[in-house]
This record gives C-alpha cells, structure tokens and sequence, in this order.
C-alpha cells in the first residue's frame, strides 16, 4: 500500500446499535458490534478530519416492509436505542455526524445521497483520501466509498473495520460490491495497513 496523504480524512459509516446483535430485531449485520476495538484504532489516527454517518430514520421509511420498498424490517428509527452508536466507540473523537435516511420517502445508503455537498465540504477542507469503515462493507460503506472515488478522491475501505452482509431481496452481494469497488479504484486494506501507511 502506498502512503496516505497527511490530508486524509476518516469516514465512519453507520456504526450504530441497530445494524448489530445488540437490536436483533432490527437489521444485524454479522460482526457487526465487533468493529468497534478496529473502528477506535482508526479513529486514533492524526486524521485531518473524521466524519461519522447515522441512520436516521422515521418509524415509517419507504425502505421497511409494509412501504414502499419493503426491504428491510424497522432499523435506526430517529430517537431509539437502536439509531444510538455502538457502546464503547471513541465518538468524541467525531468532528461531524452526519444524518441521513431521515427523508420518510427517500433511501439515502450513501452520506453524498442525502448531503451533496458532502464530497465539496472535504475537498474545501483540503481533504484527498477518505478512508471509510463501518456498516455494512457492500451497503453504505460501498455507496459512500463509490460517490467519493467518483468524485475524484482517493479511498480506502477498511475491511477488517467493517461489517457487511448480502440483502438478495435488494440486489446487495458482498463480493459483487468488492469487484466494483476495485473496479473503480477504491483500495481495499486493512486496520493495519492504514496505521502503517499513515503513521
């Protein structure tokens, strides 16, 4: 892997109580509570800023089933336990949270699909390299990573921060999402690799 612009920042993607086993009636995603010791590695890195999404949904999004899309069972629903962060990430360590999913009649897996000036904001701040990590790998972790590539920054997916999980209902493979990703030019690594190439 090569070095990591000093400019980097750090992308924390859904790591929340209602993508894990802690919400079980929720959406768990495999792993999912288990990122949390590789998340807060990256998370005490010299970034130059570090964002966090959440879900932010109302009780009845057009993504859960009964609606519209009818996909997935109620998840990260506004003001519940299950759109809380995960117990024990350093969230202090956030500059910015930034909420989406909360537009009852739009999905939104991507932070740029609900924030346009998402990708602007970072490269006003002189960022040139996202790395993102969180929930789920081949979801909002993909889409977000997807948009900023297309937006011509440099990014990196921590896998081994991460947690993903295939939805055939909605067309979301793991390794589909990795052959694309590649495809565009995001770098896969690890926890690891980033400390290295950053430190």
């Amino acid at each position: 892997m090569p070095a990591l612009d000093r400019a980097a920042s750090l992308l924390v993607v859904d790591a929340q109580r209602g993508f894990t086993d802690l919400c079980p009636d929720e959406l768990p995603v495999p792993g999912g509570a288990a990122v949390v010791p590789a998340v807060n590695q990256l998370l005490a890195l010299p970034f130059t800023r570090i964002d966090a999404t959440q879900d932010w949904h109302p009780p009845d999004h057009r993504s859960f089933r009964g609606r519209a899309d009818d996909l997935y069972p109620p998840h990260c629903v506004m003001g519940t336990p299950g759109a809380d962060f995960l117990p024990g990430l350093d969230t202090h360590r956030f500059h910015a949270v930034w909420r989406k999913g909360y537009d009852r009649d739009f999905e939104a897996y991507a932070v740029t699909a609900q924030h346009p000036g998402f990708a602007a904001f970072l490269r006003a701040s002189g960022v040139g390299t996202v790395v993102v990590c969180g929930i789920a790998t081949n979801i909002c972790c993909f889409y977000a990573a997807r948009d900023l590539r297309a937006n011509g920054f440099d990014v990196w997916l921590v896998e081994d921060a991460s947690a993903g999980i295939d939805v055939p209902a909605a067309g979301l493979f793991q390794a589909a999402a990795k052959a694309e990703g590649e495809r565009l030019g995001v770098r896969y690594a690890t926890v690891a690799e980033v400390i290295s190439a950053l430190t």
